[in-house]
């Protein structure tokens, strides 16, 4: 019986190397395909939302998106809606939405109040110290384009509607798959904190 040789570290770095180069890539134009047949109606062939409780997901991080579509279909995100679209969808699905979403440029928000966007901007950056509320820009970024190593969202553009159905869902327990911060977040803001940071991040180009 022979044993097989001892690695060196270079003949590992090229084996790990080899395997890496041979993971297939994301497409982002088979994933258009799917977005067009699958996704259109609720989120837009190009990922700009003509519905306001869905969400737009144009410029949104492929991490998150990879793993919200995860969590719908393993159940760890409740949804009617969206569990047998994700139930239909292989890994491969999966990755190439992502890829093809992420790289579409997102339309302008629609600000419905525009005399809470002051209210709105000061509790993005600052937060609420007397609430324990933290600001958004430490996670989401001053620009609320999210960030793709951490799984946080792009939440700028998004819709008021659809944002103050996912604060009440956070606040309420019902959305167990997300950071946990963001269930004390949403439990810590008022009515009118939650609308006036809704109407901000609908502004955000």
């Amino acid at each position: 019986m022979t044993y097989p040789q001892r690695l060196t570290a270079p003949t590992l770095a090229l084996l790990l190397f080899g395997m890496a180069a041979g993971a297939p890539a994301a497409d982002a134009g088979k994933g258009a395909e799917i977005a067009t047949n699958v996704c259109a109606a609720c989120h837009g062939a190009d990922g700009n939302s003509p519905v306001p409780t869905f969400p737009n997901l144009a410029g949104q991080q492929p991490s998150y998106l990879t793993k919200e579509l995860q969590d719908y279909k393993s159940g760890k995100r409740a949804s009617e809606v969206m569990a047998p679209f994700a139930a239909s969808l292989s890994d491969a699905d999966i990755a190439n939405l992502a890829a093809h979403f992420s790289t579409q440029k997102p339309a302008p928000g629609t600000v419905t109040r525009p005399e809470l966007l002051t209210r709105g901007k000061k509790l993005y950056f600052e937060g609420n110290p007397d609430s324990g509320v933290p600001s958004c820009d430490s996670c989401h970024e001053a620009n609320g384009a999210g960030a793709n190593n951490g799984g946080f969202p792009r939440i700028a553009s998004q819709h008021v509607d659809y944002t103050l159905e996912q604060f009440k869902l956070y606040a309420g327990n019902k959305r167990m798959n997300g950071k946990r911060v963001m269930r004390t977040i949403a439990s810590r803001l008022s009515e009118e904190e939650t609308l006036a940071l809704a109407e901000y991040l609908a502004s955000m180009p």
